[in-house]
């Protein structure tokens, strides 16, 4: 793992233009701001709404927990939001919200129990369901301590169909199949 100030992940594969880092100030206007720019480049990289959508959702509550939890008592407040992709046969995106506050902690619930937790709150309550949101919806998530900082993370495994490649157009290969000396399988 790397700090906010050491230099960023190599970037690979197609989606480069995913990959990024950005420091935002520590205030609530600052969520919506990650959020917009996320959905931007997420958009422009070709991959599907759902991904989008889910990505940004994460996201936004990462972020927000920053925002109020960890840095809001902070002098001059700040939270980091990288975005890069890993992983040759299986692609990883991998999203982290780095701030200055390595005391406040968050905690994941796991990933089997993250539904229920979301549902056992209040409908009224509008807040402690973030975390549980976050674990029931990413692929992996976790948080990575410093000395003067934290890193909270999440990762979306995305398959090439997600990338904007259209689905194969299965009756169309079976035809095609069928016209050589091979039979295709029933």
């Amino acid at each position: 793992m790397h700090s906010p100030y050491s230099t960023p992940p190599r970037r690979l594969g197609a989606l480069r233009n995913v990959q990024y880092r950005c420091a935002y100030p520590g205030v609530e206007e600052s969520v919506s701001a990650a959020r917009d720019r996320l959905a931007k480049a997420v958009a422009a990289s070709g991959l599907d709404q759902d991904t989008a959508d889910t990505a940004a959702l994460c996201l936004s509550e990462i972020a927000t927990n920053a925002v109020v939890h960890a840095i809001g008592h902070q002098t001059r407040p700040r939270f980091i939001v990288a975005v890069s992709i890993f992983g040759c046969r299986q692609r990883v995106l991998r999203f982290e919200v780095h701030d200055p506050d390595a005391e406040h902690q968050p905690t994941f619930p796991a990933k089997e129990h993250a539904t229920c937790l979301m549902l056992e709150h209040a409908d009224e309550a509008t807040s402690g369901r973030g975390l549980a949101m976050v674990a029931a919806l990413a692929d992996r998530t976790g948080v990575e301590v410093g000395p003067a900082w934290k890193c909270v993370w999440f990762e979306l495994r995305v398959d090439e169909h997600a990338l904007g490649r259209p689905l194969p157009d299965v009756p169309e290969r079976a035809a095609e199949c069928s016209t050589g000396e091979a039979t295709p399988a029933a």
